[in-house]
């Protein structure tokens, strides 16, 4: 009998803790969640960020993921660097205050809700995608255009010749363009700062009068800097 009421105290003990659990993630709207840890993390003076992003082709295949290292000092000031040593103009807090800005829906997601973190769902609505692409799409040829060669020979006539196909190219594919963006943010409940940032994103586009279709996922994780960007946010 003492085994049998010992353990029908303990559900209920352990019933209590989700409960309690559940009650601190819900007393605040998921978006509230999401609009104070951008806020805490524009806050920070500097952090690290890290990741990778996957392509998938139109035909099927990925491309291998490409790498990414980064840190911000004194709150905006980037320094980032892709695998291959260039430079990126891409920061992950700007990306989070487009998705904060953009019309959208955020849900909880309760499987990954822990005592110590809370998850988002965030789903953006097609328009606001489709103009966050576009924008993000043409930042990224105008990266290029900066990488023109110098020197007048064969060569930049060459690079010339191939970029304004690409950026025609460009320029069809982003008239058809329909895009499902969704993203999931990680949150640190004590320092109330995302620790993690996914971003899944399927773009729809008509090619050469084909109906084309390309995935893009991105996972970023966001760390203290101290020379080595080790570590959880805090």
């Amino acid at each position: 009998m003492k085994l049998l009421k010992h353990t029908f105290i303990s559900t209920l003990l352990a019933a209590f803790v989700l409960a309690l659990t559940g009650c601190s993630t819900s007393s605040r709207p998921p978006e509230e969640w999401l609009n104070m840890s951008i806020a805490g993390l524009a806050g920070k003076d500097q952090y690290a960020f890290s990741g990778q992003t996957t392509i998938y082709s139109a035909e099927g295949w990925a491309y291998a993921p490409r790498t990414f290292q980064g840190h911000i000092e004194e709150h905006t000031k980037l320094h980032a660097q892709g695998d291959d040593g260039e430079d990126l103009e891409w920061s992950p807090i700007e990306v989070l205050n487009k998705v904060k800005n953009a019309h959208k829906k955020v849900d909880f997601v309760d499987a990954a809700t822990t005592a110590n973190q809370v998850a988002l769902h965030i789903e953006l609505n097609d328009q606001d995608a489709n103009k966050l692409w576009k924008e993000q799409l043409q930042d990224e040829m105008n990266a290029l255009a900066a990488k023109e060669p110098l020197e007048e020979g064969p060569y930049k006539q060459a690079w010339l010749k191939e970029f304004n196909e690409s950026r025609k190219q460009m320029d069809k594919m982003l008239k058809s363009l329909q895009v499902k963006a969704q993203y999931t943010v990680l949150i640190d409940r004590n320092s109330l700062v995302p620790t993690k940032l996914e971003e899944h994103s399927v773009l729809h586009y008509s090619l050469s009068g084909q109906d084309k279709q390309e995935k893009r996922d991105t996972s970023v994780t966001f760390s203290p800097f101290n020379g080595t960007g080790t570590g959880t946010v805090q």
